[in-house]
């Protein structure tokens, strides 16, 4: 082992995603913020409803446009999924008359139709203009935190 080796520590190997943890950090920081919300509480935030993120998207005038978006391209996806798997799930039965071609043709034509139509929600809703679409999300989670307790 040479002098360098020995100096980078206990065993002087690192994987590469143990190279610099600050980056990654920095790069899922959204996830540690997230967690700060769920972690050290005896119990989960109570379930909140369609009326409190009205009152979130009404008091909130920077985030609260910006979910009503999210929640609308969201809705859109949904259905684009189901749309799309239900097509492709009628023609790979129609032309194969199997069942398991039906429901791969399912699966298959749900992730394509979500992840298209989640596409041109963005383009169409002007989603793509923020940073991260998981901000909206966050300062809607410690508002109901702050509200829920109180």
């Amino acid at each position: 082992m040479s002098n360098s080796d020995q100096q980078e520590g206990s065993g002087g190997y690192k994987p590469w995603w143990a190279v610099d943890k600050e980056a990654w950090r920095e790069r899922f920081a959204i996830v540690y913020k997230l967690g700060s919300i769920s972690q050290n509480r005896d119990k989960p935030l109570p379930p909140w409803t369609e009326k409190d993120v009205q009152e979130f998207i009404n008091t909130d005038p920077e985030y609260g446009h910006q979910l009503k978006l999210i929640r609308q391209a969201a809705k859109a996806a949904a259905l684009g999924g189901v749309l799309g798997g239900f097509t492709s799930a009628a023609i790979c039965y129609r032309y194969s008359r199997s069942s398991h071609g039906a429901i791969l043709g399912f699966v298959a034509g749900a992730a394509v139709g979500w992840a298209l139509t989640e596409e041109g929600a963005n383009l169409a809703l002007g989603l793509y203009k923020y940073n991260s679409n998981m901000d909206a999300n966050l300062k809607f989670l410690q508002w109901w935190q702050k509200k829920s307790e109180g």
